[in-house]
C-alpha cells in the first residue's frame, strides 16, 4: 500500500506540467477498495466518495466502481462498517486524480484493514435476579464487575490461545468457573449459586477488579451514591453542538455512549471515598481519547470538548444581493453576480451550499429577519442546525459601474467579514465574482485544531486545498476559559502562531508569542487572524462613529452599516449604530458607509483626537407598497411591524431589500407571509396580484381533534394541498389519526410517504420531520404484523421496508424533537428490533437473525433513562427481554 502511495506520489509530480494544459477536461477512472475486518472479507462495508454513499463491499470485501473527474482533483473516501460483536472505527482516505493518456483508464486499488475492538457479553444471575458487582476474571486477571443488570461487557482485541478461561466471584455466592470458546458479540450466561454462611467465598480487597484498584480503603460503614453526567461538545464559529456517540469508560469497562444531547450518565453506590478512571474515546475527533480521574461524591457534570480531526464542513446559506438602484433596471445583473459568487465559493468543498429558498423559508419558521440575525444571530433557533454562516450583499450601479458589497454573518450574530468590489460593466461580473470568492477564501478566519506537536512545531488540521493556507499566515492560539466544574464558557486568546510550512491537508506552526509560558497541546484551538485584527493591533487609536437613517425627521439608530477605510472592511454597526473603527490619527482615509436599503455615503476623513464622535446620516431608498386581501381589512405587516389594514391603495413606504411580509385576518384564515424583494420604486398586490387568504384547515383539524371529531379532523387535514405552508404538518397528523385512532396503516403509509414526497422533509432540511421516518416504520411493521398469517410474502416485505425506514430514523435521532424525543428514540430502537425478528422467523436467513440480535441489544443499549419506571414502557421492555433471549437461543 505505502509502496503505491510512493509510486503515485512520483507519478503526480512529474505529471504536473501535463495539468497544467488540460486541467478541465474529465478523466475516467477504477476505484477498487479491497476491506478486510479482524483477516476476513468485511462484507457490506458502506463506500462514501466525496461524501456521498456510493454502495456497500460484496461478500469477498470488495467495492469496484468508475467514476469521472478533472485531473488533479481531490477524491476523499470513507468506510464505515457494522457488525454483530464489533466495535469498529471508520477509516477514511484521499487520492489525487491522475491524467491518463487517451484511451486509457488509470486504476486506484486501496487495500484496508479496519481496526476494530471485539465485545462479548456476560449475563449473571442468580435464579432470574441479576447478580450485581460480581467480581470477573480473565484468568488470573480482575477485569471488571457485573453492573446493575448483571452484566459486563468484555472488550479485546486478540483471543488467547487457550480460549477464555472465566471465573466470576462475589461475597455469599459460590465460584464460577469455566473455560470457554466465544464469538464476537456471544452472550455467555452464567448462574451462580447462593452459599451458606459457613461456606461462602471470601474476597479479599484484591479480588474486587478494576473498579476498586489502587484505592484507598473505604471509610468502614460508609456508603456513598453518586451521579457522574459526562456532556461532550463540539464548537464552531460561536456555535456550540452536542457530540454524541463518545465511548464512556471507568476503569478500562465500556459503560455506554454519550446520547444524541452529548450526555451520559454514570450512577454508583457503594463505598465512600472511592475514586475511578474516566475516559472518553471520540474517534475521528482530537483528542481520540481524553482521561482523567473523578472521585465518586454526589452529583457532578464534566464537560469535555472535542474537535473533529478533520475541519466541519460550513454551511453557508445564500441570503441574496439586494438591489441598492431599482430605478437603473439591474434585477438581471443581480441574478449574475448570485449565480457566479455562488459557483466559485462552492468549488471550495471547506464551504456547503444552503440554497437561497431553503434559507428563508427556515428564516419565515423561525421568524427571523435581517435585523434580528445580524444582531442578535440565530444560535437558540431550530435553523442553527442547518446553517453555519448567511452570504448576503448588495449592488449599486453609479458612475463607475456596478459595486458589489459581500457581507457574511455568523450565528451569533457577528458580521465576520465583508468587502466591496466593482465590476465596470456586466461583462466584467464573472471575473469580479471570482475575485470576490477568492477574498472571501483568503480572509475567511478558518477554525483549526492542533494535531500533533513536535521539536520543529505544531501542526494543525488545515492546508492549502480547500483552506488556502499560505506560509506567514498568523493564527490566533485560543485557550478555553472553564469555571470549577470544568464547564467550557468561551475562549480567550493567549498566543500568537506562524505558519512555516503548508500542505494540502494540513500546515507546520511556530510560536510568534504566547504569554505566561503556555504549553500548547494537541486538542488546542486556533483561528487564522484576518487583515482587520492586524490592523486594530496596529492602530492605537479608534474613533467612534454612529450611523442614523430614516425618513427626513424619523431617523433612528442604524444597525448593520458596514464601514470601510480606503476599501477596506473596518467593521459594522451594532444595535445602537454605534462602531468603533480603529485608525491612525491625522491621517486621510477614504469612508464609505454602505448598507441595504440606504443610499451609500462615502466622503473623506481624518481624526485627530483619539475616541472622537463622528455621526453620519444615511438616507433611506424606499419603495410604495400597494396591496390589498381576500377578504379585505386584513392586518398587514412589514418584519413584524404593522403598518396599515387591507386595502392599502395609496400605499406605504418600505425599505429596499429582503422583507418579511406578513397579511393576517384571523378567525379560520390562516397568515399569509412571505420573504418579498424590494427592488423596484413600487411593489403591486392589488387587482389579479392581491393575497387570497386560505382557510385555516390545520387549525379546524387541531379544534375537531380536541372536540373528539376525528372525522371532520380528517376532513380538515385531507383539504390541505401541496401548495399550503402547512401541507407536512398537516399530513403527519393525518397519518396519525390513520394509525392511533382508525388502525388503517396503508393509509398511514400513504400520508407519512407524502410527508417525505418532499425533497426538504426527506433531506431532513426541516429537522422536525426525522421523526417521520420513525412513525413510517412502525406503521410498516403494523402493516406487516396484519398480513402475516394471509400473506407471508407481503408481511416479509413490509417488515423490510419497515426495517429501511427505521434505519434511517436511528441515523438521525439528534433531530427528534425535544417534547417527544425519548418516546421516539425508544419507539425507532424497539420498532427495529421487533420487525428483524419477525422477518427472520418469516425468512429464517442467518443474515436476518444476526440483525436482529443485534437489534435487540441497540434497543437495551439505547433505552432512554427518562422512560425508566413507567409502566407502559417498562411492560414493553420486559416483554423485549423475553424477545430477546428466543433470538439469542437460535444464534
Amino acid at each position: 500500500m505505502d509502496r503505491r502511495l510512493i509510486q503515485f506520489g512520483i507519478i503526480f509530480i512529474s505529471a504536473l506540467v501535463i495539468f497544467a494544459c488540460n486541467t478541465q477536461k474529465q478523466v475516467e477512472m477504477e476505484l477498487s477498495l479491497f476491506v478486510n475486518l479482524d483477516g476476513k472479507p468485511a462484507q457490506g462495508a458502506q463506500i462514501a466518495i466525496d461524501g456521498t454513499v456510493a454502495g456497500q463491499t460484496d461478500r469477498e470485501g470488495k467495492f469496484i466502481t468508475r467514476l469521472k473527474r478533472i485531473p488533479g482533483q481531490e477524491v476523499s473516501l470513507g468506510v464505515k462498517k457494522e457488525a454483530q460483536g464489533y466495535v469498529i472505527e471508520p477509516w477514511q482516505g484521499a487520492f489525487v486524480t491522475k491524467l491518463a493518456a487517451d484511451g486509457i483508464i488509470e486504476r486506484y486499488p486501496f487495500d484496508i484493514n479496519l481496526t476494530a475492538k471485539k465485545f462479548v457479553t456476560l449475563n449473571v444471575t442468580t435464579g432470574n435476579t441479576p447478580v450485581e458487582g460480581a467480581a470477573v476474571y480473565l484468568g488470573n486477571k480482575a477485569i471488571g464487575k457485573t453492573d446493575a443488570n448483571g452484566q459486563y461487557v468484555h472488550t479485546y482485541t486478540t483471543v488467547p490461545k487457550s480460549r477464555f478461561n472465566i471465573r466470576v466471584r462475589k461475597r455469599g455466592y459460590r465460584s464460577w468457573q469455566k473455560t470457554v470458546a466465544v464469538q464476537p458479540g456471544d452472550d455467555l450466561d452464567i448462574s451462580m449459586k447462593k452459599a451458606s454462611h459457613a461456606s461462602a467465598t471470601r474476597i479479599s480487597e484484591s479480588d474486587l477488579g478494576p473498579d476498586q484498584a489502587d484505592q484507598p480503603p473505604p471509610t468502614a460503614g460508609k456508603s456513598t451514591t453518586a451521579e457522574i453526567t459526562i456532556s461532550t461538545k463540539s464548537d464552531a464559529y460561536g456555535v456550540n453542538k452536542p457530540l454524541s456517540g463518545v465511548v464512556v469508560s471507568i476503569n478500562g469497562k465500556e459503560r455506554g455512549k454519550t446520547n444524541t444531547k452529548g450526555r451520559f450518565t454514570y450512577r454508583y453506590k457503594g463505598a465512600a471515598g472511592r475514586k475511578v478512571n474516566l475516559r472518553l474515546e471520540a474517534p475521528g475527533h482530537v483528542p481520540a481519547q481524553w482521561e482523567s480521574q473523578v472521585a465518586l461524591k454526589g452529583k457532578r457534570t464534566i464537560q469535555r470538548h472535542f474537535y473533529p480531526a478533520t475541519p466541519p464542513v460550513i454551511k453557508v446559506g445564500m441570503y441574496g444581493y439586494i438591489n441598492n438602484s431599482p430605478e437603473a433596471g439591474i434585477e438581471e445583473n443581480i441574478g449574475q453576480v448570485e449565480e457566479a459568487v455562488r459557483r466559485h465559493l462552492f468549488i471550495y468543498r471547506s464551504f456547503e451550499e444552503v440554497p437561497k429558498s431553503s434559507l428563508h423559508a427556515m428564516m419565515l419558521r423561525d421568524t427571523l429577519d435581517m435585523q434580528s440575525i445580524s444582531t442578535n444571530g440565530w444560535q437558540r433557533a431550530s435553523m442553527s442546525r442547518s446553517v453555519d454562516m448567511i452570504l448576503s450583499g448588495n449592488v449599486t450601479k453609479d458612475a463607475r459601474g456596478l459595486t458589489i458589497e459581500s457581507t457574511i454573518t455568523t450565528a451569533d450574530g457577528k458580521i465576520l467579514l465583508s468587502q466591496i468590489n466593482t465590476a465596470r460593466n456586466p461583462r466584467d461580473i464573472p471575473r469580479t465574482s471570482k475575485i470576490i470568492a477568492g477574498s472571501i477564501i483568503d480572509q475567511f478566519p478558518f477554525e483549526g485544531t492542533v494535531t500533533a506537536v513536535g521539536p520543529d512545531g505544531y501542526r494543525i488540521n488545515l492546508g492549502q486545498h480547500n483552506y488556502k493556507i499560505r506560509r506567514g499566515n498568523v493564527f490566533r492560539y485560543m485557550a478555553a476559559k472553564t469555571d470549577r466544574s470544568g464547564k467550557i464558557s468561551g475562549y480567550q486568546e493567549k498566543g500568537l502562531l506562524r505558519v512555516i510550512e503548508t500542505a494540502d491537508t494540513h500546515s507546520k506552526l511556530e510560536v510568534a508569542s504566547i504569554e505566561d509560558n503556555r504549553r500548547i497541546q494537541v486538542g488546542d484551538k486556533v483561528i487564522r487572524r484576518v487583515y482587520l485584527e492586524e490592523e486594530r493591533e496596529a492602530a492605537k487609536n479608534s474613533f467612534v462613529l454612529v450611523a442614523s437613517g430614516g425618513t427626513p425627521g424619523q431617523t433612528k439608530p442604524l444597525w448593520g452599516v458596514n464601514v470601510y477605510l480606503n476599501n477596506t472592511w473596518m467593521g459594522s454597526t451594532g444595535a445602537d449604530g454605534k462602531a468603533q473603527i480603529p485608525v491612525y490619527l491625522h491621517e486621510q482615509y477614504d469612508l464609505l458607509l454602505s448598507r441595504h436599503g440606504y443610499q451609500p455615503v462615502q466622503t473623506p476623513v481624518s481624526i485627530s483626537q483619539d475616541k472622537a464622535v463622528q455621526a453620519y446620516t444615511l438616507e433611506v431608498a424606499n419603495a410604495v407598497l400597494r396591496i390589498d386581501s381576500e377578504p379585505s381589512q386584513a392586518d398587514v405587516y412589514v418584519d413584524d411591524v404593522l403598518v396599515g389594514k387591507t386595502p392599502i391603495q395609496d400605499g406605504k413606504l418600505v425599505n429596499f431589500g429582503f422583507r418579511k411580509l406578513r397579511v393576517s385576518v384571523g378567525g379560520d384564515y390562516r397568515d399569509w407571509q412571505q420573504v418579498v424583494e424590494i427592488n423596484k420604486p413600487e411593489i403591486v398586490y392589488t387587482g389579479t396580484r392581491k393575497i387570497r387568504l386560505l382557510k385555516d384547515h390545520y387549525k379546524i383539524g387541531q379544534m375537531a381533534e380536541q372536540s373528539g371529531n376525528l372525522d371532520h379532523a380528517i376532513l380538515a387535514y385531507s383539504a390541505i394541498g401541496r401548495q399550503n405552508p402547512d401541507y407536512s404538518d398537516a399530513r403527519h397528523r393525518l397519518a396519525r389519526l390513520y394509525m392511533d385512532e382508525k388502525g388503517d396503516f396503508e393509509k398511514a403509509i400513504q400520508e407519512f410517504e407524502k410527508v417525505l414526497s418532499l425533497p426538504e422533509n426527506q433531506q431532513i432540511i426541516y429537522k422536525q420531520f426525522a421523526v417521520t421516518y420513525t412513525n413510517l416504520g412502525h406503521a410498516y411493521y403494523e402493516l406487516g404484523n396484519q398480513t402475516i398469517w394471509k400473506d407471508k410474502p407481503a408481511a416479509a416485505r413490509h417488515f423490510a421496508k419497515a426495517i429501511e425506514k427505521l434505519k434511517i430514523a436511528k441515523q438521525n435521532t439528534r433531530f427528534f424533537p425535544t417534547a417527544e424525543f425519548s418516546q421516539a428514540v425508544h419507539d425507532t430502537y424497539y420498532y427495529l428490533a421487533i420487525s428483524s425478528h419477525k422477518l427472520y422467523l418469516l425468512t429464517q436467513k442467518s443474515t436476518v437473525l444476526n440483525q436482529a440480535n443485534q437489534a435487540w441489544r441497540e434497543y437495551f443499549d439505547f433505552y432512554p433513562k427518562q422512560l425508566e419506571g413507567n409502566g407502559n414502557f417498562e411492560k414493553i421492555r420486559k416483554a423485549a427481554r423475553q424477545y430477546w433471549s428466543q433470538i439469542k437461543e437460535l444464534s
